[in-house]
């Protein structure tokens, strides 16, 4: 294994690219090499098996082939002088994969303490164990979908892949018990409903495990969904995020809700508690493993979905406007 594929930014930040950021990747974003398709088969994915999409591409992020020994010195050097926090190691299946991903693992290790995620589909107990020995202390096994119905017809049988929603949370729960930090992925604009997101994302909150909210991404060559736009509606992300954020703050309770034709009308606080948290950004900011920030990984200038850093006041107040909230919560 002499290559591993890197984001662009991370590159740049690595200085093995130049590029002009106005938000710099706080973690490194690595994906294990290999010039096969994945033997899974998402119908979001350019990587997967029936797609006629590019093998650099996640979601809008571009993973280029690098060499790595120089991306691994280099990132030790980027960890030392805190211009990264964090290495997040995305993975595929293909023949291989888990020894080449053990070996990515092991040189970083060799290199430097950064701390190190891996998102990867359900394994046995024992290369848990394994990853944790070596120092993964963040294990994500996306969903994507919102509920087992969605996610057989975009991850599972229904698109010709071999996953299922009953494997994927028993892989979650039985990550929570071996690693310190599990989360999963929720795609958000695939045709669920407000209250289909919040309620997976408060079954997971009280199980110990994460959801990281993406906006879906239309990307050339993926087969196509069942969906009427090709960007998520913009004010039903920003309610399953507002709601999401005070689910797994502990400031709501999923019975706190209040939802009609499947949309929140009621976050379960008052107005001007409410319109606080707005105020405050974070609850619009990326969601992921700790110091992700993942800037424009679904993202575009004119709509943000999921903001690198905290929203200015400008911001805020567009915020609002997505919300239906101008002039008061």
């Amino acid at each position: 294994m002499k290559q591993v594929r890197a984001s662009l930014g991370t590159l740049a930040v690595l200085g093995m690219e130049l590029m002009l950021m106005d938000a710099p990747p706080t973690t490194a974003y690595l994906q294990i090499y290999t010039d096969e398709r994945c033997r899974a088969n998402c119908l979001f994915c350019s990587q997967a098996k029936d797609s006629k999409g590019e093998l650099k591409q996640i979601a809008r992020g571009q993973y280029m082939p690098a060499d790595l020994d120089e991306v691994v010195r280099r990132l030790g050097i980027a960890f030392e002088k805190g211009y990264l926090y964090r290495a997040c190691i995305q993975t595929a299946m293909y023949p291989g994969m888990w020894e080449d991903t053990v070996y990515l693992i092991g040189r970083i290790r060799d290199t430097c303490s950064i701390p190190v995620s891996l998102s990867v589909f359900p394994l046995d107990d024992s290369k848990y164990r394994t990853l944790a020995g070596m120092g993964v202390d963040q294990l994500v096994i996306p969903l994507d979908a919102a509920t087992p119905e969605m996610f057989h017809s975009i991850k599972g049988g229904g698109a010709g892949g071999p996953f299922t929603w009953g494997a994927h949370l028993d892989g979650l729960e039985r990550a929570a018990a071996v690693f310190p930090h599990v989360g999963t992925h929720i795609i958000v604009g695939m045709g669920e409903t407000d209250k289909e997101v919040v309620e997976l994302v408060g079954r997971l909150h009280r199980l110990g495990i994460n959801a990281a909210l993406f906006a879906y991404t239309r990307l050339p060559g993926t087969r196509e969904l069942d969906v009427v736009d090709a960007k998520p509606d913009i004010g039903h992300y920003r309610r399953v995020q507002m709601a999401s954020y005070l689910i797994r703050n502990d400031m709501v309770r999923l019975d706190d809700l209040e939802f009609e034709d499947g949309n929140i009308t009621y976050f379960g606080l008052d107005g001007h508690d409410l319109e606080s948290v707005i105020e405050k950004g974070d609850a619009f900011m990326t969601t992921g493993c700790a110091n992700c920030n993942r800037p424009y990984a679904t993202e575009t200038h004119d709509q943000v979905y999921n903001y690198p850093a905290a929203p200015d006041s400008d911001e805020v107040d567009r915020i609002k406007g997505q919300m239906e909230m101008e002039g008061g919560a």
